[in-house]
């Protein structure tokens, strides 16, 4: 065969040059004896979870799915979970890969069909209703501290530990004891000293076995510490989500993918909440919501973006306009935070990238007086089309509004109805409003009619969609007015021009708008997980003006924390979006007030 793919950061091959899937087959499949284990599946427990330390091109993932594909019992499911620092391109995975397309293909074709933006963070991919990729792309040493798993079987496939010593440390060996179930199994190439030395201070007999070709042994073993577990009781099957609004459908979207029967309380065909007939042409935008560092708030919009760029390309007719997105250095405080994002995010160029004033207009089509972030995976989609596709094929109940959620014909119930969730007994303390916002409809101009990506600047306007721009937004948490204000109007047009002085306020033709409310929460990060002192009551709400890529992201640990399965995403950021969080404020307070 030809030469296997080598890393340029570590001048190591990502497997061996003899036979690569072979040696999957030996280290990593038989040495956690995983044909056993997945044909024992369905005989008392349906679920199991690989961890692994350096994804590479995914030749390990594919071929565990498909032994599990092939072995494993229906309504069985697989959690894969893994990390990766210097994940490859879609291409430079087909390449290295191709001498296994006749065993592997079908696999390979579907992964790479949904391979992340190679962002920094993590990444939930689910095939199939029963395999879940979570691919941490980040540090070993940084990303798997914020893994939350129970890890039945690990693979430690690093690059050799003479040349990548970081994948081999303590911080590893510890953090694999943390995540291990009790018993759980490990297997990996090298034999070497420091390696068996980490693995059985952290708890783990370690054996040694015959290597892989030219490699004369190889590790493997079991973890004899207590070991964690899956949460006790029974996983539910029916959900009830109630609210039908972004939230909800995304919500109920996201439970099928997992295998789960959810069912929609409260949905309708979307309405105008402002009465003045709205044009039927209004793009909204889904990009994330910056921050100067990595933090827990990162961890959850570059989530989200990265899953609804994943999910566009599953639907034909939701006036998706995938044309990037420009977020212009303006006003001061996005000149010094922007360039903080494009270093501390960690993006691949591809995905992300500072650009000049020049390089701005020319991708954008229109003159531009200053640089920006480009994001050219950003786009934008028409949201009630949107929420139309997240709810076919999606169980309805019209039968009127829901009092209380506590005896619904349900397993468990999500609360993802907005501000709503507050009328319910269990969250009436929830520090959570509405915020206005007006958009403005508006015909191109010559000028405007080259626009070529959305421009982003505190405000915001969309590229032409037959013709029309939107421009907004208005950010009113004081007012409730659901009447269109030419006001509003007024200051949307200014407040482009103050950012965009190509496209002046007066040669706009206004065709119309649109008024909603959103729901944001005190400290304007989302609320999702279980609400607390409840049995399998849990809430979806306060998702801001970044509801696109939130309901995603936030449907997916939902679906974790439904499941008992390994958390899709950072401990930190679940925490961060947990209802608990105000309460543990309130009791800090009161501590410090005695």
């Amino acid at each position: 065969m030809k030469q296997p793919l080598r890393s340029k950061e570590f001048d190591d091959v990502y497997f061996s040059d003899h036979d690569g899937l072979a040696e999957t087959q030996h280290v990593f499949i038989e040495g956690n004896g995983l044909p056993g284990a997945f044909q024992a599946l369905g005989q008392g427990r349906d679920h199991f979870t690989v961890g692994e330390t350096g994804f590479g091109t995914g030749l390990n993932f594919l071929a565990v799915w498909k032994l599990f594909d092939e072995t494993a019992a229906p309504g069985t499911f697989l959690d894969f979970v893994s990390i990766e620092k210097f994940p490859l391109s879609p291409t430079e995975i087909r390449a290295a890969l191709l001498p296994w397309a006749e065993e592997l293909g079908p696999y390979m074709d579907k992964f790479l069909a949904q391979y992340p933006l190679r962002a920094a963070g993590f990444h939930r991919i689910v095939f199939d209703r029963r395999v879940a990729l979570t691919l941490v792309f980040d540090d070993v040493n940084e990303g798997l501290p914020q893994v939350n798993a129970c890890v039945d079987a690990w693979f430690l496939d690093g690059f050799t530990p003479a040349k990548n010593p970081e994948m081999w440390s303590e911080t590893v060996f510890r953090e694999m004891a943390r995540l291990s179930a009790s018993g759980a199994s490990f297997a990996t190439f090298t034999a070497a000293g420091d390696v068996k030395r980490g693995l059985r201070e952290a708890g783990f007999n370690v054996q040694k076995r015959p290597g892989f070709g030219r490699k004369r042994d190889m590790l493997a073993g079991r973890f004899t510490g207590t070991g964690t577990s899956l949460p006790a009781g029974t996983r539910p099957k029916k959900i009830a989500v109630v609210g039908g609004g972004l939230a909800g459908t995304a919500c109920a979207w996201v439970l099928k993918q997992y295998g789960f029967t959810p069912a929609l309380y409260g949905w309708q065909p979307s309405q105008d909440v402002s009465p003045e007939k709205a044009p039927d042409v209004f793009p909204s935008l889904y990009n994330p919501r910056f921050t100067g560092q990595r933090d827990a708030e990162s961890g959850f919009f570059v989530s989200g973006f990265a899953q609804v760029v994943r999910a566009m390309k599953g639907f034909e007719d939701v006036g998706h306009y995938p044309c990037g997105g420009l977020h212009l250095l303006h006003p001061e405080v996005k000149q010094k935070r922007l360039p903080r994002t494009a270093q501390n995010w960690l993006w691949h160029p591809d995905h992300m990238r500072l650009l000049t004033a020049a390089e701005a207009s020319d991708v954008s089509g229109i003159p531009l007086g200053e640089g920006a972030l480009y994001l050219p995976d950003a786009g934008s989609v028409d949201m009630r089309k949107l929420c139309a596709a997240y709810a076919e094929g999606i169980e309805k109940d019209m039968s009127g509004p829901v009092e209380d959620p506590g005896h619904m014909d349900a397993d468990a119930v999500i609360l993802a109805c907005g501000e709503a969730v507050r009328g319910f007994d269990v969250l009436e303390w929830l520090p959570v409003h509405t915020v206005r916002g007006q958009g403005t409809s508006v015909r191109q101009t010559e000028i405007s009619k080259n626009l070529k990506t959305n421009i982003c600047y505190g405000g915001h306007i969309c590229a032409p969609v037959e013709g029309v721009h939107v421009v907004g937004a208005t950010f009113q948490k004081w007012l409730h007015d659901p009447q269109i204000r030419e006001e509003d109007h007024r200051y949307n047009l200014e407040r482009l021009e103050g950012a965009v002085p190509s496209l002046p306020a007066n040669r706009w033709t206004v065709l119309g708008g649109r008024a909603g409310f959103r729901c944001s929460a005190a400290d304007r990060f989302p609320v999702v997980g279980p609400v607390p002192g409840q049995k399998h009551v849990y809430v979806l709400t306060a998702l801001g003006s970044h509801g696109i890529i939130g309901s995603l992201a936030a449907a997916h640990l939902l679906a974790d924390q439904l499941r008992g399965g390994p958390v899709s995403l950072p401990s930190h950021t679940v925490y961060a979006l947990s209802a608990q969080r105000f309460l543990d404020r309130c009791a800090k307070k009161s501590r410090k007030s005695r």
